[in-house]
């Protein structure tokens, strides 16, 4: 929307300091409401030279963004007035431009709020939500605009949330729309101390990797705190990743209930996001990731904590209620795979396969390999058991027609005895169904595969 000043002043009270959220070097928010809606009016102060640059370069780059973990551009307004003003002693008629860019309202604030000496204030599950949300609002400005937008100003009080916590990128003002990924030098400093990888510090080189480095810093300053985030430069990594270990070990204990499994499981998503984020901060820009290997990385972490998870549930129910079934297994979902497709982009989905009996049973599953790849595709479960399985999903130029999808996953199953279970080495797979085929033993869960997508 193209706002007129005066509308802008009327729903601001004439930027009325009691409506003041927050404030930048740049300009300063305010909260006001539009249409029944909760809106944050930004305006950005007087600054020779710099203001008209930001206010454009944030406006263009933000008026095509429709992402989840971006912030979502309302209106501006762009107006020239007159006003009386002192200059030089005097009280002068002078003409004045006003530059303003309204945003929805984010009702969590910035994350700096949340970020304490140790650690974040919030719950880890919160914490990963956070991370990911805001690797995937990166990955969106980097990929999926045509020419890739590099932000070159994140950090906490950049990433606002909302009333669900979701993050969401902000603040796009220092951004640049570049025609390519690579590395070009500039004569201006502008940024975030501390937040600015080195090799922009030292000699102005802006590229793809910079907004990875804020991004490292981000998630270290959120798991370590602001403490213990400079001691990453003076230890080991191995050492610095116990450190952030320990922190939330002691959180961990601190909470009521709070099981030996369900701790275990949430220090490794910890530890693991740890370590992409001391890669974010390597010194040397070509050493660090892309951000959409990271994306990746944490889609395939969330798989991984989320089976252990599940598992570790259908442990604890396991123990209590150890019963026989009809049937050997079963499989969850348990009426189609889902794949949420996305052109040219890989995607995975969890299988969970339950061992409902009390003896071993072997498992085989067959695909279309080659569109699709399983971990693991074959293996055994001891007794009232479960095994997880990512399937995977190669990337695929075009989805089918109407998104209907006509492969099949096959999951054989079949009774085996204790003594086969225990010898030494591997057990032939092959031989083991094909045996087992041969005297009618094998029973077969069958799932279409679906493609759904993000909407």
């Amino acid at each position: 929307m193209d706002f007129k000043l005066q509308d802008i002043e009327a729903i601001t009270n004439n930027f009325a300091e009691d409506q003041i959220v927050g404030s930048g070097g740049y300009g300063v928010v305010y909260r006001a409401t539009h249409e029944g809606e909760e809106i944050a009016v930004k305006k950005l102060r007087q600054l020779q030279g710099l203001d008209d640059k930001q206010f454009d370069n944030e406006f263009r780059n933000l008026r095509n963004i429709r992402h989840k973990n971006v912030v979502r551009l309302i209106g501006y307004c762009h107006q020239s007035c007159k006003k009386y003003m002192e200059h030089k002693g005097e009280l002068i008629f002078a003409k004045e431009m006003e530059r303003v860019l309204c945003f929805e309202y984010m009702h969590g604030g910035s994350l700096d709020k949340h970020i304490q000496d140790e650690s974040c204030g919030l719950e880890w599950p919160t914490c990963f939500q956070i991370i990911k949300g805001t690797c995937e609002g990166l990955d969106h400005l980097h990929t999926s605009q045509g020419k890739p937008i590099f932000h070159l100003d994140l950090k906490p009080g950049n990433i606002l949330l909302d009333e669900s916590m979701t993050p969401k990128i902000g603040d796009l003002g220092l951004s640049r729309l570049v025609a390519s990924t690579k590395t070009r030098q500039t004569e201006m400093r502008h940024g975030t101390l501390g937040f600015m990888p080195p090799e922009y510090v030292d000699s102005g080189f802006i590229s793809k990797k910079f907004d990875v480095f804020s991004l490292g810093v981000i998630i270290v300053k959120m798991l370590a705190g602001d403490k213990s985030y400079f001691r990453c430069s003076e230890m080991p990594s191995e050492q610095f990743i116990e450190l952030v270990r320990e922190i939330w070990r002691k959180k961990f204990q601190a909470k009521p209930g709070y099981s030996s499994q369900s701790q275990e499981i949430d220090i490794l998503g910890v530890t693991s996001c740890v370590e992409i984020a001391l890669r974010c901060v390597d010194r040397d820009r070509n050493k660090r990731p892309c951000i959409n290997d990271i994306v990746h990385e944490l889609d395939q972490l969330e798989a991984k904590l989320k089976a252990m998870s599940l598992a570790s549930n259908v442990s604890n129910d396991a123990t209590v209620q150890r019963s026989c079934d009809t049937n050997i297994i079963s499989v969850d979902p348990s009426l189609e795979l889902r794949f949420v497709f996305e052109p040219r982009k890989e995607t995975s989905c969890c299988l969970q396969i339950i061992n409902k009996t009390e003896g071993i049973v072997a498992f085989n599953i067959k695909i279309n390999q080659n569109k699709y790849s399983v971990r693991p595709s074959q293996g055994t479960m001891p007794p009232c058991s479960c095994r997880y399985v990512i399937v995977k999903l190669q990337a695929q130029d075009a989805a089918p027609p109407n998104m209907r999808c006509h492969d099949m996953l096959f999951v054989q199953n079949t009774s085996i005895t204790q003594d086969l279970e225990s010898r030494d080495g591997e057990i032939d797979y092959q031989e083991l169904f094909k045996k087992a085929m041969a005297d009618k033993v094998v029973d077969v869960v069958k799932l279409p595969i679906v493609y759904v997508t993000l909407d």
